[in-house]
């Protein structure tokens, strides 16, 4: 089965990241099966390692940063603090200031990373994937090596479909700049920012040292997002081997297949995002029943899943349910077009993605 795997377009932190995952999980071939209590054991424990170990990091990066500006305070600035409007005034305090504070948060960033990336590799070993061989060009490894470096999905098409064929190029600059400023600048800024803002408060005297639990837990939390995202794509290749196993059995007719094919399309350009899950879902499907996607009109799709026959009904519905929740957290878009899915078949949707969805982030 052919994904469209992109190494050759990966840059240097991206190919570095992969590099460190195939040394972290040397498996020989991949052998994807459901998780076991222990597999599912052995992923919570990673998760929790990492969450505590990325917040530790952020706490030691703020408590350093705090200690140098006692520091520098008291050697640099002469009469009352150093302030944030009149930076010409202090000179060499916010020169000293900004180098020590930028180097020990590329030191923590650096640190974050090599946590995330051995347990993103524990977590792809538990799976049951490789990285090694043939196997180490798929998307999916690419996909993980992203996850662990929390580096957004590449724009581009998924086997002749585009997932942002509906989303504007406004939407998607502002998305990325957004994303930008999170990954880049939005520690720094926020270190500094801190300091001024609690200036005038009752914790004066610990004010250097008021943003370790803020760091802290933003560490903890980009942790457990990332660990998150990293578990759903490396149960990905199981619950798409399931999804489409079922579909198969379900015996449906070309306009079935075909239906399905369009419903599957539908939500991927709903969720505007180059997911390598859904990479695999459609390679799976194109390989399966050998018909190509598109971009569908999808009240068109709806009035024929409604004419469509009870067992026709049930297995798109159930495709439609796990192609939702391949992406971890599902767009309202998403949720929307299922829903109304769901209703075209008379049928109730209760919580039907959320339990797809915690089925898939515990590889059953």
């Amino acid at each position: 089965m052919e994904t469209e795997a992109d190494t050759e377009r990966l840059n240097v932190v991206e190919r570095t990241g992969l590099e460190f995952l195939r040394r972290g999980c040397r498996r020989d071939g991949n052998a994807v099966r459901p998780w076991t209590d222990a597999d599912r054991a052995r992923v919570r424990t990673l998760q929790s390692r990492a969450v505590v170990l990325c917040g530790l990091a952020g706490a030691v990066s703020a408590a350093l940063i705090g200690a140098a500006d006692l520091w520098l305070q008291a050697v640099l600035v002469r009469g009352g603090e150093p302030s944030l409007l009149a930076l010409g005034d202090d000179p060499a305090y916010w020169a000293a200031y900004g180098g020590i504070a930028l180097l020990l948060s590329l030191l923590e960033v650096l640190a974050m990373y090599w946590v995330l990336l051995r347990s993103v590799a524990g977590i792809a070993d538990a799976a049951g994937l490789s990285f090694s061989g043939p196997e180490a060009r798929d998307v999916l490894t690419t996909g993980l090596s992203r996850a662990a470096l929390d580096i957004p999905n590449p724009r581009r098409a998924l086997h002749g479909l585009d997932p942002y064929a509906r989303t504007s190029r406004l939407k998607l600059l502002a998305y990325t700049a957004l994303y930008r400023i999170k990954v880049g600048a939005t520690s720094f800024i926020v270190r500094i920012l801190a300091r001024r803002v609690l200036a005038r408060s009752s914790l004066r005297v610990l004010l250097p040292f008021a943003a370790v639990p803020v760091f802290a837990g933003w560490n903890a939390l980009i942790a457990w997002w990332v660990i998150r995202e990293a578990r759903v794509r490396a149960a990905g290749p199981l619950a798409v081997r399931e999804a489409v196993t079922a579909l198969e059995r379900a015996d449906l007719d070309t306009a079935g297949q075909r239906l399905a094919l369009d419903a599957v399309a539908e939500l991927v350009v709903a969720a505007a995002d180059a997911h390598p899950n859904y990479d695999l879902l459609l390679a799976h499907l194109r390989e399966t029943f050998d018909i190509e996607p598109h971009v569908p009109d999808w009240p068109e799709v709806r009035a024929r899943l409604a004419r469509a026959d009870g067992g026709t009904q049930r297995a798109v519905l159930a495709l439609m349910t796990t192609t939702a929740a391949l992406r971890g957290r599902s767009r309202r878009r998403q949720r929307h077009v299922l829903a109304s899915a769901y209703a075209a078949c008379d049928t109730a949707m209760d919580d039907a993605l959320r339990r797809a969805q915690r089925r898939i982030a515990e590889g059953r």
